[in-house]
């Protein structure tokens, strides 16, 4: 049992992710993050932003491979994962340590704003003896993934979607619900 260093961290995609293999051809992509405190000025009553903290996030695999699709710079985001510390010598001969963290979870923060997901559809199973081995070329076969964030998103589907949703005005009548909503619950 893994007995601590998990964290869970809400903030904006820093910079777009970049995704790199390591020696043994594993895919990594890496994730940079901010995080702004708001604190509240006890003189004016008035919420202000604080400094900015950003954070190196790791994502390993498959989870990289949906992250560098999905994440785009100044999107909304959680991280949930545990914390890796390493060190390392800089040119000086001075040591430095990192502290990073290594993403099970990662997802856009829907509390700021709509997402649509995309579940990747499995590969057609095949079995020895089937008749649909027989079948002519590229008929119920899955495309190749392209590589690339922008190949896997249908943009002209994206935008006729957001001129749905801006026509009907569902998003502003469901924030307008949800806002009637909770000033009728009691507290």
């Amino acid at each position: 049992m893994n007995q601590g260093g998990y964290v869970t961290l809400v903030g904006f995609v820093a910079q777009d992710p970049k995704q790199r293999e390591i020696k043994d051809g594993t895919r990594v992509t890496d994730l940079r993050v901010g995080a702004t405190t708001r604190v509240q000025d006890r003189v004016t009553n008035e919420w202000r932003d604080a400094d900015t903290s950003y954070y190196d996030v790791t994502c390993w695999r498959r989870l990289g491979d949906h992250v560098r699709a999905s994440m785009h710079k100044g999107e909304p985001v959680f991280v949930k994962g545990r914390f890796k510390a390493r060190s390392y010598e800089d040119k000086n001969g001075q040591i430095k340590s990192v502290i990073s963290i290594v993403a099970d979870t990662v997802g856009h923060d829907l509390n700021r704003g709509p997402a649509n997901y995309m579940r990747p559809s499995p590969p057609p199973a095949v079995t020895e003896g089937d008749p649909a081995e027989n079948r002519p070329a590229g008929i119920g076969e899955t495309p190749d993934i392209a590589e690339g964030p922008g190949e896997m998103i249908d943009e002209e589907a994206v935008e006729r979607f957001s001129r749905d949703l801006d026509e009907a005005g569902l998003a502003a009548r469901a924030l307008d619900e949800d806002e009637e909503a909770s000033a009728a619950a009691p507290f």
